[in-house]
């Protein structure tokens, strides 16, 4: 399930700076010619180079043996993705060796203190284990310092570790580790050729852009919409790509005009939209779910910061709200007109979880701008897709986020050198350190022999079984990395061959015999040889006045149809004082989103007169 993060007053702002400072780590050791052949790196980096917004702050290095920082660190602009874009390049696998300590560090130098304006992010991307020497105990060393020296020095700058594992062969328990304990993203790529599509998940990850819906490969483009990239995936025998715009102009990669930039590469189409017409736009494109259009904009969807990773059985707490160059929208003119809601999408289906600003279900003030959810899951998965949307008459914006559910340990049996041995691995991505364990076998009269767990590092315990053929239970307790008391029980866990032990049946001695029947119900008291009268029931209600209830009724009425009238007048009375307000003087909403939101307002009040 997910886990609860209470939203008290500040909590409602943004967790972290805005902004972000990402740093792309690419391995280019030997082994990558086997695991990427065609170099997909190349263009999943050019495409990450072209997602980036303003704002942000990006730098690349590349490693193997040595750290060369590739692209350096600056601000996200033209002129910094199109020299990202040339020398992605000279990407290739020309390397010896893997050294993740270094780069790790190199990349991380100049991060000190916790972040202020920008919050930080590694994408790692790795297909080996940490491979220093050709001594196995200096690459011991090396992952040894990573974890005690690197890490912590990590976490306490607030940097937020994304591992990308490009093989079956990496150090798969390492990159969990950095990912879960920083609050990063761990992912698995068994084809480079998903590399663009990972690449894309980081993105929304480390970046949470601004977006809009794209239904049937269509879009709306409103009045605050100061420039727009779409991403569309393509497969090789696709015909090209054509956008076209509300007025039905057409464009494609050879016919451009000016304010349109088309960045075309291997299995996607990358179109970025300067000051895009209002309306819908629309495109002749394989649909994908995969494709996205990102915006730049004043009036942005926010939320309080999703956590990537949570335990089976918590509750998360998530706001959501507008704002309009950086104020909270609380108008509640404008707020009547839209729709807020939330969903969480998994491979069963979309669950909608409930944000509301109604004061319920997580929310704490009604009616105030800010809307809230609480949402769970009692199922351990890979990935749930949060969805957030904004839906109007005049414009529309959704933000995604992707949530880890984690069991707090797993539990197998497996074969140790002296016989069956109890392996329980602990979840560092959501358990702090301090995590209690125990565990035990039981036989079939219920007979605990506890097991003294061994602790064996990296967040695993191990006990040898004393007895194979008996069930193997354990339990584990501690606190999650967002705060909350969780527990989990685990078994029974059966060694392989063993099989449940039958109930100890009880001697027949100790059987007990079956209670005597209950006596039959004794006939009715009797008195003076007759049976007792029946308890007298009450004399029904004397029936109402007809001419009373007559002249009740039109009373209460005409009582109600006054009460009515009142509200309603009080009502017209508090809109006419609102609109003349300072509200509309602070954030003018109507002629940001265009006429027909005014309109539509305009409409609302008279029909809120009309009624009073």
């Amino acid at each position: 399930m997910l886990v609860a993060m209470l939203l008290g007053g500040a909590a409602w702002a943004d967790a972290v700076p805005g902004n972000s400072d990402v740093r792309i780590l690419i391995d280019i050791s030997g082994s990558m010619r086997q695991n990427d052949p065609n170099n997909l790196r190349r263009p999943a980096l050019r495409m990450l180079a072209g997602l980036l917004q303003p704002g942000t702050r990006a730098g690349v290095w590349t490693f193997a043996r040595w750290v060369n920082n590739l692209v350096p660190v600056a601000e996200v602009d033209q002129a910094w993705r199109q020299r990202t874009q040339a020398l992605s390049k000279q990407i290739a696998s020309p390397g010896q060796f893997t050294n993740i300590e270094e780069v790790l560090d190199r990349a991380s130098r100049d991060w000190h203190g916790k972040p202020t304006t920008h919050a930080r992010h590694l994408v790692l991307l790795t297909d080996g284990m940490v491979d220093v020497s050709k001594q196995a105990a200096d690459n011991a060393q090396s992952r040894a310092r990573i974890l005690d020296t690197l890490l912590p020095r990590l976490k306490d700058a607030g940097v937020k570790v994304h591992t990308i594992a490009l093989s079956a062969r990496a150090d798969h328990a390492l990159m969990k580790q950095l990912a879960g304990e920083t609050g990063g993203w761990y992912q698995q790529v068994e084809q480079a050729d998903r590399l663009q599509r990972v690449f894309l998940k980081m993105f929304e990850t480390v970046g949470t852009p601004d977006a809009l819906p794209l239904d049937d490969n269509r879009f709306t483009i409103d009045g605050s919409i100061s420039e727009a990239t779409v991403l569309v995936f393509s497969k090789p025998e696709s015909p090209p790509v054509v956008l076209r715009s509300p007025t039905g102009d057409e464009y494609s990669d050879s016919d451009l005009t000016a304010g349109i930039a088309w960045f075309r590469d291997q299995g996607y189409n990358l179109i970025t939209i300067d000051k895009p017409a209002k309306g819908e736009w629309s495109l002749q494109a394989d649909i994908d779910p995969d494709n996205r259009v990102m915006i730049v904009t004043d009036l942005k969807l926010r939320t309080s910061e999703v956590p990537a990773h949570v335990a089976v059985g918590e509750s998360v707490q998530v706001a959501a709200w507008l704002s309009n160059q950086d104020k909270l929208v609380d108008r509640q003119a404008f707020l009547r007109l839209l729709e807020l809601r939330a969903a969480a999408v998994t491979a069963d289906g979309s669950n909608p979880l409930g944000l509301n600003d109604a004061g319920s279900e997580g929310d704490e003030t009604a009616g105030d701008g800010r809307y809230a959810m609480r949402f769970a899951d009692n199922q351990a998965r890979d990935a749930v897709e949060v969805l957030v949307t904004v839906d109007s008459p005049t414009f529309m914006r959704e933000k995604r986020f992707r949530v880890a559910v984690h069991e707090l340990a797993d539990a197998s049996v497996g074969d140790g050198p002296d016989g069956p041995v109890l392996t329980l691995q602990t979840s560092v991505a959501v358990l702090q350190p301090g995590v209690q364990v125990e565990a035990w076998q039981q036989d079939g009269a219920g007979e605990r022999q506890s097991l003294p767990l061994g602790d064996a590092g990296d967040g695993r315990w191990q006990v040898a079984l004393a007895d194979p053929a008996l069930p193997v239970y354990a339990a584990v307790s501690g606190t999650s990395r967002l705060g909350n008391p969780v527990h989990q029980d685990l078994g029974p866990i059966l060694a392989p061959g063993a099989e449940m032990p039958a109930p100890a049946v009880p001697p027949a001695a100790a059987i007990e015999t079956p209670a005597e029947p209950l006596p039959a119900p004794e006939p009715p008291a009797v008195v003076d040889d007759a049976v007792a009268p029946p308890v007298a029931a009450p004399p029904p209600a004397e029936p109402a006045d007809d001419a009373a209830e007559s002249w009740l009724m039109p009373a209460a009425l005409f009582s109600a149809v006054n009460l009515l009238l009142l509200v309603a007048a009080g009502t017209w009375w508090w809109l006419r004082r609102r609109r003349g307000g300072s509200d509309d003087d602070d954030i003018d909403l109507d002629a940001l989103v265009g006429d027909s939101a005014a309109d539509a307002t305009a409409t609302g009040t008279d029909a809120q007169e009309e009624a009073a």
